[in-house]
């Protein structure tokens, strides 16, 4: 996480949904980010990238242009560009039968 600079304020998630860290486009933090995130920005510095300012949002939302099924349909621009990346981690992580959990971060699940 010393690498990774701090994200702060109020911002919003507008990437794809991560399930091992419950973010989903659109969740707003507060107050900065949860801790445990960062470990995944340094595996995908890319998830970082796509939590913006609540005021930029609809620009954002824009460029990202999204269908009616949910499907990002954006070609030209940064958060295009930004989200498949995310997109591309999370299916080459889905390949390699793993989820996507850098080392450090342990993701307990409940019966």
């Amino acid at each position: 996480m010393a690498s990774t600079k701090r994200i702060i304020g109020q911002v919003i998630y507008a990437g794809p949904t991560i399930p091992q860290l419950g973010l989903h486009y659109g969740n707003i933090f507060r107050n900065g980010i949860f801790p445990q995130f960062y470990n995944f920005i340094a595996a995908c510095p890319s998830i970082g990238a796509l939590f913006i300012p609540v005021k930029q949002f609809a620009a954002v939302r824009r460029e990202l242009n999204f269908d009616i099924a949910r499907n990002m349909r954006g070609t030209t621009g940064k958060y295009p560009e930004l989200y498949r990346a995310v997109q591309k981690w999370l299916a080459d992580a889905a390949k390699e039968d793993q989820k996507p959990q850098p080392k450090g971060v342990k993701v307990k699940h409940h019966a």
